[in-house]
């Protein structure tokens, strides 16, 4: 695996590089802890709304200029916001990497928020709203969130927003979230592709070295990195107390002919000690193969599902571990039988040796594949260094996987899997709730 280099600037920004010289193109990606758990109560889907118009007017360049450029050098650009981070990513031919260097610092620090554009980007916000709330999947996926994580929590509402409280949203309440999440102090730049890893360091220090800091900027104030910003603290995200008993949530949408199940439980950080583990448990229990057991179970005994997997979402906080499937609505008890016996049945008999050999050997061989092209290595490093893994995380991975042991995937299910506390979601045509308990 080629070897990336990192440096950390003055201002606290990070730098990663990556070289590729088997293409003569670049991908950058620059990660900001700006992500939708930063949304100020009442204006849930600011961070989404924020990162989506950065390129619509920066320092003194409208957002026509910003296109016409990217559009003349043939690159392509795209900013979004998750539920941790803000990510700005970029690819393009090598040669023409200086300049949009400065095109990136200039859309990351200096963006103008427009009135025009901000009503204009409010109004497709509010369509892509009304679209998701009768996609069942969505609806279902909000829906366990909303049940698993209390009021209040910053990772029960979703990245969107609502209705309500995108229309809230002024121009000066982007300046204000950009003003308090978008600093260079925490920020990492990652580069992956056809250029020489000295020189772009130097340049990625040239044009980010002048970003300077946040209202709360902090200076170390002794020893060799006197002076310098005090590393950024990722923020803390408390873990949602698990539920006392079942949950059992309908919602109905109407005019849908298919169902969309959820069956979830409180799962883990992206730190956790035995996530390696937990991705074993995971691709055992619904991703090897056409879904593991419970495609198996559901999809291909059974005849039931559309689809049927699972999967854990781990970052900042504990996020949702999580079984789902879309069926048929004169399916959905059989498929919540099956659903729950197949967990219940790992958590109580464990796991077999092939099974344990043949999904670690699957992860352990897909990490080298997403460092294959400069897009997803640039995506891997940042998220990496992010989250404080360590950019040589990507090659200590497979060895952490490939020594994952039987008891310590069982010991993942009965933590992760209790039956007696999970949240079941239902959403599509009408169904009563006390049907599904």
């Amino acid at each position: 695996m080629i070897a990336a280099r990192r440096i950390r600037l003055d201002n606290g920004l990070v730098v990663i590089a990556r070289p590729n010289r088997a293409a003569r193109s670049v991908a950058l990606r620059l990660v900001l802890e700006a992500g939708a758990i930063f949304d100020p109560g009442g204006s849930e889907g600011t961070a989404a709304l924020a990162a989506d118009l950065l390129d619509r007017g920066a320092g003194s360049l409208p957002g026509e200029a910003i296109a016409s450029y990217f559009d003349d050098l043939g690159v392509a650009y795209g900013a979004s916001a998750r539920r941790d981070t803000a990510e700005i990513e970029l690819r393009l031919l090598s040669r023409h990497l200086p300049g949009v260097l400065e095109r990136l610092r200039l859309i990351a620090a200096e963006p103008t928020f427009p009135e025009t554009e901000v009503r204009r980007q409010k109004e497709q916000f509010l369509t892509a709203i009304a679209e998701r709330d009768q996609d069942t999947a969505a609806v279902a996926e909000m829906e366990l969130n909303a049940a698993l994580f209390p009021p209040g929590h910053p990772y029960r509402h979703p990245r969107m927003g609502t209705r309500d409280s995108v229309s809230r949203i002024e121009s000066r309440d982007l300046a204000a979230f950009h003003r308090g999440r978008y600093r260079p102090d925490g920020t990492i730049l990652s580069l992956a592709g056809d250029f020489d890893p000295a020189r772009v360091l130097d340049l990625a220090a040239t044009v980010f070295g002048t970003w300077s800091g946040g209202p709360d900027d902090r200076t170390v104030t002794t020893g060799a990195l006197r002076g310098r910003p005090a590393p950024r603290e990722r923020a803390s995200i408390p873990d949602p107390p698990a539920p006392e008993k079942p949950v059992v949530v309908t919602r109905s949408i109407a005019g849908k002919t298919q169902a969309d199940i959820a069956l979830g439980f409180r799962g883990l950080r992206r730190l956790a000690s035995d996530l390696p583990a937990a991705l074993v448990l995971n691709n055992i229990l619904g991703e090897f193969s056409l879904g593991g057991r419970l495609g198996k179970a559901i999809r291909e005994r059974a005849g039931l599902a559309y689809y049927a997997y699972s999967h854990f979402t781990a970052g900042l906080g504990a996020g949702p571990f999580a079984a789902r499937a879309g069926v048929a609505p004169d399916g959905v008890r059989r498929a919540i039988v099956l659903m729950r016996r197949t967990i219940a049945q790992i958590v109580r008999r464990g796991v077999t040796p092939s099974e344990l050999r043949d999904s670690r050997q699957a992860l352990a061989s897909s990490v080298p594949r997403r460092m294959e092209t400069n897009p997803d290595a640039a995506a891997v490093l940042a998220d990496a260094e992010f989250y404080g893994l360590g950019i040589d995380y990507p090659e200590r991975l497979p060895a952490l996987i490939g020594r994952v042991a039987r008891d310590e995937v069982e010991a993942a299910a009965r933590k992760y899997l209790t039956p007696g506390r999970s949240v079941l979601v239902v959403a599509g045509p009408a169904m009563e709730e006390e049907a599904l308990a």
